[in-house]
């Protein structure tokens, strides 16, 4: 299960369970619409916030806008993820 951390004007933020798993560093994925694995922009929050990819479904606009929400809501994305961690393990 890949669970939504938070959505902001059409924007989705989402874990996803392969990463908590089998990843050390922190990461969101951001999307519109659904959440795509296979398309969705992937950011590295740890060791600090980085496009890890920029997927196919954001256009350049909006994942500078999603880079702005996460920086607005690190410390919360950060505290989630390691609590999804936590879960996951």
């Amino acid at each position: 299960m890949s669970p939504k951390v938070l959505e902001e004007r059409g924007l989705i933020f989402w874990f996803h369970s392969y990463d908590a798993l089998h990843e050390d560093r922190a990461s969101v994925h951001v999307g519109k619409g659904s959440q795509d694995d296979y398309n969705d922009a992937k950011i590295w929050l740890e060791p600090e916030i980085e496009v890890a990819r920029p997927g196919r479904t954001l256009r350049e606009h909006e994942l500078k806008r999603a880079l702005k929400v996460i920086q607005q809501n690190y410390d919360y994305l950060l505290e989630e993820w390691h609590g999804y961690k936590g879960r996951a393990d």
